[in-house]
């Protein structure tokens, strides 16, 4: 089932990708990294999830390798629980796919539980713990999946 419209962002998107970072994390990306980010397409990839014309959402891969590196995704605390965060996901595995990589990881939080059940409920699994990965000293837990993602 499609809820929103998934495509891939432009520099003209920067405005509300910040503003979604500034609501959903107590340490969001630096304007500079997404301007520079989009500037620069091909060293990673920025899709957004479009719904009745508003950027609901978004999700930032990188290929490393064999691997798909999930360095970012979020979706506006008013649109979560529709399944944007699903669709994203299930589209950057897509793309992951298409570059041939056969697994894709990501760093979480160790204290987010709702991220954590989300990428499980994904087929993600931990698999180590990176001590004060964060600026603020959280630490981060590497998780990792199998490609083509299915959920569990």
């Amino acid at each position: 089932m499609r809820i929103a419209d998934i495509d891939f962002c432009t520099p003209s998107d920067i405005d509300e990708l910040a503003l979604i970072e500034s609501l959903c994390f107590e340490q969001p990306w630096d304007r500079r990294v997404l301007e520079h980010d989009l500037a620069n397409l091909g060293e990673v990839i920025y899709l957004k999830a479009l719904v009745a014309g508003r950027v609901a959402g978004y999700g930032v891969l990188a290929r490393n390798g064999a691997a798909a590196h999930l360095l970012n995704i979020a979706v506006r605390p008013d649109c979560r629980s529709q399944g944007i965060g699903l669709q994203l996901m299930f589209s950057l595995g897509e793309i992951a796919s298409e570059w041939g990589c056969g697994r894709m990881r990501l760093e979480v939080r160790s204290a987010n539980a709702a991220a954590r059940d989300f990428y499980s409920k994904l087929g993600f699994a931990h698999i180590k713990r990176v001590r004060g990965y964060y600026a603020n000293g959280d630490d981060a837990l590497v998780m990792v999946a199998r490609l083509p993602m299915s959920l569990k």
